[in-house]
């Protein structure tokens, strides 16, 4: 028995289950279906700003620390690595944050979603 696979997919489960509540809870409350877009594109930039600002400290604090360690031992160069690779992922979530909404609406466009189902701006940022 594999828990970690049974883990994964009721992570998948509950995300997935939780846009589409939120999606059926905007229109019974006689939302535009742009008003739940935006409520998405809210979530997502809020958990995401917020992980890539965790990414942003854990990774300055790795990498500081990296530099208190001697030299002769693998743990030095590891430890840049895996300081690195925090950064690195920040930056990635800074670019979805900055670019969710103009993304979202290129997708809505090239869907073939009419254009009052686009959210051109959704008051975030």
């Amino acid at each position: 028995m594999n828990i970690s696979k049974h883990l994964r997919l009721l992570y998948l489960m509950a995300v997935i289950g939780s846009l589409f509540a939120s999606i059926v809870a905007a229109q019974n409350a006689g939302s535009t279906i742009s008003a739940s877009l935006c409520g998405i594109v809210g979530s997502v930039e809020t958990v995401i700003g917020i992980l890539a600002l965790l990414l942003f400290i854990a990774g300055g604090t790795l990498y500081a620390g990296a530099h208190l360690l001697p030299a002769a031992g693998n743990l030095r160069g590891n430890l840049q690595g895996w300081s690195m690779g925090m950064i690195v992922g920040g930056v990635v979530g800074l670019i979805l944050v900055i670019l969710a909404g103009p993304l979202l609406s290129v997708i809505a466009g090239v869907g073939g979603a009419s254009s009052s189902l686009i959210p051109t701006s959704c008051g975030i940022i």
